[in-house]
């Protein structure tokens, strides 16, 4: 059958020439005399034609990519105007202020499963959506019958490889766009970069997904009519495909967790190497079909005006970051910055420190663990952010190394700030506020507890503020109280604190080591891990709009999540006594 393989020639082209914007979407010089008329009808209906499968499947899948983010985009500008507007607290919690405990339940509630290592699952709200999202891709792409023609006259390609392959190329976008650190979808939906990583990774193995059922029912026909062969040597639709999917299945692969943060580095690197590669043989396999080139258009559009913008801020923000050493493996790390740098509390920075083979080609997200300085900007036109992390592996580690070898100034760039830009302000409305830190996520909390306390004028007259902070050591007291110095200097009401060591008796701390601090610094100090439950259970005890703003490790962050979600549902469920409990989790990666 076919052609001896002594006679092909290899197709050694990348794409066909002449090289035009598109293809037209008509079907010519077709044959209808060797199928049947049904079967002319249904290769020229719509969600069959193979001339429109572009807009029947590609624009439909963004269609409903723009509707989602239309939808989220709705909700969170909408209770963010609504609770703007009603700033009179209640007694009893609204109708309105109930649905808004049962969406807020949505982004609080999570699941630990010990039997994966503890593997924690994104929030109920996300899961929903990557449902919506799995539920979308399977039923368009198992909806049209049939998967394969009855004819081969009908068409070269198999209808279920057609319509998965614009699927794919209109995923392909928005897994882009969620991606990028200066993010439109995150200025459409009021959220932070970072929350939406989760949709990165979910829409990419969906199009992996998509990407697979495209490729194999041309395999599965080749090898049934001993095709194969042939078509891979002179088709070059065949290896470029095979060119597209071999990086596709390694960034899958290569993007779990447990190597991602362990090898942060090495997988950033080898992650845009190899998006690169998988980007540019997909551009050449698409061969400018119909519109195919135009989602690459767009995809360069959303990631590439982010990008330029990125990396002319970078640029303009260069600086030396001194770096400290201090106990319990805590990095202390000034920056000196423009005073055109502008931040919030709560925001964090992309640092590219330029030292090490391995280093400067990266950059790393770090939260700012100081406030703005009050008044007017010094004489010489700089001021420092602060940055405050334990050295784990990767640059934390390097840096300690770096560090203890007497390299403690580092040049820089500064890449920022980012983040939940009105949190702080937000934070502000609330009757109670109770800030939960575990370890180093204190240098998130303190800017925030700070900048609450100097906006006390902005506070309702009775509000209160709760911090709690959860410690190793006690030799983690010599940062803490650097942090929490400009609290010092503030006149603070309603403000209760406590301190807890978790490794270490609080009697057994050495107050010649000068790690034994007054009341007035870290208020009570206690042994053992602070009751989360308890603590979020007391603040919804009375009437009032309540807030809780956690840092930590993943466990801590668990227990903060499932706690607040108890109450959030015992709330929506008429039960609760507060009339709203907000979260904000920051966690400690992505």
């Amino acid at each position: 059958m076919g052609m001896d393989m002594g006679e092909m020639t290899w197709n050694r082209k990348l794409l066909d020439y002449p090289i035009t914007w598109q293809t037209a979407h008509e079907r010519k010089g077709f044959d209808f005399t060797q199928i049947t008329p049904e079967q002319g009808k249904l290769i020229q209906s719509r969600f069959h034609n193979w001339y429109t499968a572009d807009w029947d499947f590609a624009l439909t899948t963004v269609y409903f990519f723009c509707a989602a983010i239309g939808v989220a985009a709705l909700f969170r500008w909408g209770s963010w105007a609504l609770h703007r507007r009603s700033a009179v607290p209640r007694s009893r919690a609204s109708a309105f202020d109930r649905l808004v405990a049962i969406l807020s339940y949505t982004t609080s509630r999570v699941w630990r499963f010990k039997v994966f290592g503890n593997y924690y699952t994104p929030p109920l709200a996300a899961i929903i959506a990557i449902g919506a999202m799995f539920i979308w891709v399977m039923a368009l792409m198992l909806g049209p019958k049939p998967f394969y023609y009855p004819n081969p006259v009908m068409g070269h390609s198999p209808p279920i490889a057609t319509r998965t392959g614009w699927m794919s190329i209109g995923i392909m976008p928005f897994m882009i766009a969620f991606a990028s650190k200066t993010n439109y979808v995150a200025l459409l939906t009021r959220t932070s970069h970072e929350r939406l990583q989760v949709f990165h990774r979910w829409s990419a193995l969906l199009m992996y997904m998509t990407s697979l059922v495209h490729t194999f029912p041309f395999i599965v026909r080749d090898i049934n009519e001993g095709m194969m062969e042939m078509n891979w040597a002179t088709d070059r639709f065949y290896w470029t495909g095979v060119a597209a999917l071999v990086p596709q299945t390694w960034l899958l692969a290569m993007s779990w967790g447990f190597i991602r943060n362990r090898y942060y580095e090495f997988f950033k690197k080898m992650h845009f190497i190899a998006a690169s590669i998988f980007m540019a043989a997909l551009f050449c396999h698409v061969n400018f079909f119909l519109t195919s080139w135009h989602y690459f258009w767009a995809t360069l559009a959303l990631y590439g005006t982010v990008w330029v913008y990125r990396v002319v801020r970078a640029t303009l923000t260069p600086g030396t970051a001194i770096v400290s050493v201090l106990e319990d493996r805590t990095l202390h790390i000034r920056i000196a910055v423009p005073n055109s740098f502008r931040w919030a509390a709560g925001q964090h920075v992309f640092v590219r420190f330029l030292f090490g083979p391995l280093h400067w080609a990266s950059s790393h997200p770090f939260t700012i663990a100081n406030v703005p300085a009050v008044g007017e900007p010094n004489g010489a036109g700089l001021q420092q952010i602060e940055l405050v992390l334990r050295a784990r592996y990767g640059i934390t580690k390097a840096l300690e190394k770096a560090a203890a070898k007497g390299k403690t100034c580092i040049s820089v760039f500064v890449d920022g700030p980012y983040g939940h830009v009105g949190l702080a302000s937000d934070l502000r409305r609330f009757d109670r506020v109770l800030f939960l830190a575990g370890g180093s996520g204190a240098s998130f909390t303190i800017p925030l507890l700070i900048d609450l306390e100097r906006n006390r004028s902005s506070r309702p007259a009775d509000a209160t503020t709760r911090f709690v902070v959860a410690v190793r050591e006690g030799g983690a007291f010599t940062w803490l109280e650097r942090q929490m110095k400009p609290l010092n200097d503030l006149e603070t009401i309603g403000v209760a604190q406590s301190t807890h060591v978790t490794r270490q008796k609080v009697e057994e701390i050495d107050p010649e080591k000068g790690d034994s601090k007054s009341d007035d610094n870290f208020g009570s100090l206690q042994n053992g891990r602070p009751n989360i439950y308890e603590l979020v259970r007391e603040l919804c005890e009375e009437p009032g709009r309540v807030a809780v703003v956690a840092c930590g490790p993943d466990e801590f962050a668990h227990d903060v999540r499932s706690a607040v979600a108890a109450e959030q549902l015992s709330l929506a469920l008429g039960r609760g006594v507060a009339s709203e409990v907000f979260l904000h989790v920051e966690n400690y990666s992505w």
